[in-house]
């Protein structure tokens, strides 16, 4: 119900970031990958499309400045992303689409990150932990994290593992409201 609801209130943006993805860098307006849900099922995890379309041969030319430990590539200034896409990333407008993810049940509002398959297999008993819920819009990490160099890949392990082992209704109304306020403070700042 939750997820309808925001489909509902969100879908009048969806015409406004499709034209302006169009604009800036042509079709496709959504970016699909692959993506493992509970028991480890692949999916297709839908986000509006944030960077250019050779993102990914980009990206390996840009390995050496990933900033990230683990097996996520982050960059601060990732030249990857186009104008439309640095704004629908910073007030997380990009995620809307995982709305139908849920709805297709393949996901939940709140759980762990979904991840590709590759990066789970970097912590066996991680994976095994995750993979026992069904993978969320938001979660503890994607609210708690830092980004402390070196140490974004243990908190992105322990916020996931302490979801899995504390998960209730009310943990997950706590998080949606952290997400909020996040979202907010991110959306406003110049």
């Amino acid at each position: 119900m939750f997820a309808a609801a925001a489909l509902l209130l969100t879908l009048p943006l969806y015409p406004i970031v499709m034209i302006a993805i169009w604009l800036e860098d042509g079709r496709p307006f959504f970016f699909r990958h692959k993506r493992e849900t509970l028991g480890g099922r692949e999916f297709n995890c839908i986000k509006f499309r944030s960077m250019r379309k050779d993102a990914e041969q980009i990206k390996q030319q840009l390995a050496e400045q990933n900033q990230a430990d683990g097996p996520q590539f982050f960059m601060d200034d990732d030249p990857r992303l186009t104008r439309v896409g640095r704004f629908i990333r910073r007030t997380y407008i990009d995620e809307l689409p995982q709305f139908w993810n849920v709805l297709m049940g393949d996901m939940s509002v709140v759980g762990p990150r979904p991840s590709p398959f590759s990066e789970n297999q970097f912590c066996p008993p991680w994976r095994e932990a995750r993979l026992s819920v069904k993978p969320g819009i938001t979660g503890l990490w994607q609210v708690r994290r830092t980004r402390r160099q070196g140490l974004d890949f243990q908190e992105w392990i322990r916020y996931d593992i302490e979801y899995v082992q504390k998960a209730s209704w009310l943990l997950d109304v706590r998080i949606i409201l952290e997400t909020i306020a996040l979202v907010a403070r991110r959306a406003f700042r110049p």
